[in-house]
Parts: structure tokens; sequence; C-alpha cells
């Protein structure tokens, strides 16, 4: 919503007012309370069926993992203290913090894991997440029920304290992985006493920096864990979960009743409800997805790379006015060892916007393909005005610069999706987001064994690198080879990147160290107000 939002500071400056609304500091942050909206809460809060980021949200203040991610995104301990790698890199033993509590007092332990891990797996456990796991050793066999003795799978107990992992080859962003929910412990004698445990403050039991106080159709309440190991660096004495009052209609309207201190990210803005000096707050900022265009390739003559790149630089991707224009497939969000991938590796040396070599390309495409001109074709979309909007941008520029008839039409997602995987299209809107941090999680995505895609693109080299990637624990090797992939994946314009997701945000100046994941999660445990 860039372009909306700046047109209403511009009229908020035109008009002589400040962009900002003059705050004092609450009742609500006088005592160390934090206020988040949300439109809905989830029905439970298990680690293993949370569906949106929403539910993520309110896990991140509750479950604590082997590691977490730091402010960079970087995975540092977490229940773990401490591990080690076996010489193969398939081997992970991880020692846990001897002081970890549940929230009912137990002690953490390894088999918690243990259970939680293979729970989630479980295929009558029906996690949407599963597969995010199947790098552990017979994860993937058990969850689709060609392993049906789970001791086979690659997660031990070894003791209270040790928990050994063994994957089926060798994972340098397993650590990344492992910050994801879907690897989040569970009380094993809680969750196995109660199949709803996690539906209700009265008998959820969680080892987070915070505990679950209250939890009604209005209001979840986070209190300050006493017993957590890092109690110190929890300053928040008490995070408030709240959907809108009765007249507020939505979590936006509460925002700007000043009933809440942030909105955002699991909640799309309602800027509609914005008046200029609000929109003049709205901040963008950047999560782990990429909005694109796919070609049939199996149809002429976008079989062809010059006629496909040539597509690709007629675009005017500052025009979209959504998210961040894309030159590449790895999104800013996303991080690689210790540094971030975009910043290692701009877009902007991928490829460009250029008129005057995508004319030139499409000419030389079309004469290899004996056409005297593009066919006319059709680029199918979703429902949404959004999508529309889109595709007429696109379809406008293809017009404006290069001559190319196209036409827009508009599918329930279940038909794109079907056509998509049919084959039965020329052009169509997809997205990926990451599952994880790490660049692997886009990447993979368009390689020849991943389940998910339905490009038609693949290449043999590309997946070699790919792979290297994966297995290299030097980050700049590793980066080198993502970079080869995506070069390779630019240069034949398997798919036409747009844009990359970013979410809009209003929250009260004063806050600190509260922000969203590259996930869209947002993170409050570490937080305070200024």
């Amino acid at each position: 919503m860039k372009k909306g939002i700046c047109a209403l500071i511009i009229v908020c400056l035109f008009m002589g007012l400040t962009p900002g609304v003059k705050y004092s500091v609450s009742a609500a942050n006088a005592k160390e309370i934090l206020r988040i909206g949300f439109n809905e809460f989830p029905k439970s809060l298990d680690p293993a069926i949370h569906a949106d980021t929403g539910a993520g949200t309110i896990l991140e203040g509750l479950f604590e993992g082997l590691v977490r991610l730091d402010k960079s995104g970087k995975a540092v301990p977490g229940m773990a203290k401490s591990w080690t790698v076996s010489g193969d890199g398939m081997t992970y033993t991880f020692t846990l913090r001897s002081d970890a509590r549940w929230s009912n007092k137990d002690r953490v332990q390894a088999v918690d894991f243990e259970y939680a891990w293979k729970r989630a797996l479980d295929p009558e456990t029906g996690s949407t997440f599963a597969a995010d796991m199947f790098m552990i050793a017979g994860a993937e066999d058990y969850n689709k029920s060609r392993l049906m003795d789970v001791s086979k799978v690659g997660v031990k107990a070894l003791s209270k304290t040790v928990l050994q992992v063994t994957l089926k080859e060798k994972t340098t962003y397993f650590l990344q992985a492992l910050a994801e929910k879907i690897y989040l412990p569970v009380n094993a004698a809680v969750a196995k006493a109660n199949a709803n445990w996690a539906t209700s403050a009265k008998s959820i039991v969680t080892n987070g920096p915070f505990t679950l106080k209250s939890w009604d159709s209005r209001k979840i309440s986070l209190v300050r864990n006493p017993s957590y190991y890092a109690a110190k660096e929890i300053r928040f004495a008490e995070v408030q979960l709240l959907r809108p009052k009765l007249g507020a209609t939505n979590a936006t309207a509460a925002y700007i009743k000043k009933e809440t201190d942030w909105v955002g990210g699991h909640v799309q803005l309602d800027y509609a409800s914005m008046t200029p000096d609000i929109a003049g707050l709205v901040i963008s900022m950047p999560t782990a997805g990429t909005y694109f265009y796919q070609f049939n390739l199996n149809e002429r003559p976008f079989t062809n790379v010059k006629i496909r790149r040539a597509l690709s630089m007629a675009i005017d991707r500052e025009a979209l006015i959504y998210g961040s224009p894309a030159f590449g497939f790895v999104p800013p969000a996303v991080r690689s060892g210790n540094l971030n991938y975009r910043t290692a590796v701009p877009d902007t040396s991928l490829f460009s916007k250029d008129i005057t070599l995508a004319k030139q390309l499409l000419q030389e495409g079309l004469k290899e393909e004996g056409y005297a001109e593009l066919p006319g074709f059709t680029v199918i979309v979703n429902d949404g005005d959004v999508h529309s909007q889109i595709a007429m941008s696109v379809i406008s520029d293809w017009h404006k610069y290069l001559g190319i008839e196209a036409s827009l039409k508009v599918q329930a997602w279940q038909e794109l999706l079907n056509n998509r995987y049919s084959g039965n299209f020329t052009v169509a809107r997809a997205g990926w987001t990451a599952d994880y941090n790490d660049p692997a999680a886009m990447l993979e995505f368009l390689t020849a064994s991943s389940p998910d895609n339905d490009t038609s693109w693949n290449n043999k080299q590309y997946d070699s690198y790919v792979r290297k990637g994966k297995q290299s624990a030097d980050s700049k090797e590793r980066i080198q080879l993502y970079a080869q992939a995506e070069r390779l994946l630019m240069n034949q314009m398997g798919v036409i990147p747009l844009y990359y997701y970013e979410a809009d945000v209003l929250h009260h100046p004063d806050l600190q160290n509260v922000y969203l994941r590259y996930d869209g999660i947002v993170c409050f445990t570490r937080g305070y107000w200024q």
C-alpha cells in the first residue's frame, strides 16, 4: 500500500499537519504492559497445529525451542545451552539447560522434544508444517506412513538433558530451521493426559519467557515467567493480545483509539480507517516472501529464454505499489550465516528494467521461434483486487513498451492452483514464502525434487548449486553457491519476480526492540518501553 500511504502523507503536509501523533506515557507502559492488536484468536496454541502468524506471535512468548532467533535472525541457544555436530554433519547432540522449567514446575527434558517432534510428524496429528521436519532421518517416511516404527525416526532422548538428532543428509541450515514453531517442545505428560491441553489457560503448560494468565474471546494475557532461565532479559511485566472492543470494527481502528500499542504483521492494516497523521506513521517491514509470475514452459514461444527475459525486463516494478521491487527470488528478509543474503548479493546485479534490451531480446527470440510477432495470451490470477491491479499494470507495460497484447482472467484460488498444476495456463500468478530463515527455503522450492514446484522450470546445474550450498559449512561459500543458483534462475528467467513481500505496521514510538520476524511473527519477548 506504499502509494496510498504516500498520498495520505502528501495531503497531510499540504494541509500543514505534521505526520505523527502526540503520545503520552500511558497507564499501560507505565506498568510495563504491551498491548498488541488482533482481529481473531486461534482456537488452539498447540505448536504442532498452529495455523498462522497470529498463533505464531502468541507461541513466540509462551514457548521456546532448542534455539531461538535473535534480532538479526541468527539462531542462538534457547532451551539447549550447547550442542555438538558430528564430523559428517549429520548428527547433532544437544545439551539442555538444567534450570529449564515448564510453567507447572516440571523440568524441561529431552523426552519432551522427542515426544513433541514425533507427535507433529504423526500423520494422525495432521500438522500442515510436518514437511519442515523432513530433513530428519526417517521423518518423511513416518509422516507418509511408509515407516511404521517411530523409534527409527532420527530423534532420541539419550538422557534427561541430552537429545540426539540424526539427519538424512548434511544440512547446514538445520539450526536455523530449529527456530520454527513446529520444533517447539510439548510437556509429554500433560499432552498425553489431555488431548485438549492447548485450548485454555487452565490446562496449557508452557516453557517460554511468558506464561498464559488468561484467555477469553477478547483478550489473551501473557505475564512474565519468573522461572525462565533468562528472566532478567524480559522487561514487559505483561503482554495483552486484544481483539477490538465493541464499537471498534478492527484492530487498526482500536489502535487509532489508543487501545493498543502495536498493530500489523499478522493483521493487515485497514487503510480506510486512517487519518493522514496516522497514515504517516505506517512502517513497512520486509518479510520473507516473493510475488512472481510463472510461465508454462511447455508452450511455445515461451520456451524461448530471450522472450521470457524481454517480458521481465519491460515491467515497471516501482509502479506496482505493493512490497518492494524484486529483481531476484530471495527476499531481503532472509539471512545466510552471519549475513543478510540480499546485502551480500544485491539483486540489481542480476537484471534490471531495460526497455531497449527487452525490445532487442523479444525480436531475437521471435525470429528464433519463427514468429513475426508474439501471439496474444492470457495471464491468470486468483480473485482479489491486489492481483488484478498488479496484472493490469504488468499487461499495460507489455503493451506500452513491447506492443504485446495480453488479457487478464480472474479465477477462484483453487481453480488457479488446479490450472497451474495441470499446466492449463500460459502465464500465472504465484508466490512463495520461506519456512525458515535461510536462502535454501526459497531456492529449494524451484529444484526438480521439490513437490511444491509447479513452475515447469528446473535445471540440473541449479539443483547442484542448491544442494552444495545446503551442505557447505562455510558461510561465504554457501552465499556464493546460492548466488550462482539465483543468477542462473534469473538468466533463464524461469519465473518473473515482481515484488518482495512487506508487512505494514503501526506502533507506539516509545516501543523498543519489538519487531517482525522474517515470517511476520511479532517478536516482543526482549522488548521494552523507552
